[in-house]
């Protein structure tokens, strides 16, 4: 099951689309063999992913939400590149 929170929804949306959307969230869930209900089993294994604050100058994060909705994963493709820059680590310690 996807969970989106309605603020995180593009606002070009348009009112039938609104719509449909607010409706998808009134119908049950419906579970089936390629999406099954986890077991009490399943949900003890399920881990979720390390998560880490980073603290962001102002500056800086005024670029960030220059890139809109995507930000979270344009830094974290950012990040990704500068740990897998030798020269650019070298520079920060």
């Amino acid at each position: 099951m996807a969970k989106v929170m309605m603020n995180s929804l593009p606002p070009e949306l348009t009112v039938e689309e609104m719509a449909e959307i607010e409706a998808a969230e009134r119908l049950p869930i419906t579970f089936d063999e390629d999406c099954p209900e986890m077991t009490s089993d399943m949900l003890r294994e399920f881990h979720r992913m390390d998560m880490v604050t980073v603290r962001i100058s102002s500056g800086n994060m005024k670029k960030v939400k220059s890139f809109g909705a995507d930000s979270a994963k344009i830094l974290s493709h950012l990040l990704d590149l500068a740990l897998n820059d030798t020269e650019l680590l070298k520079k920060c310690l």
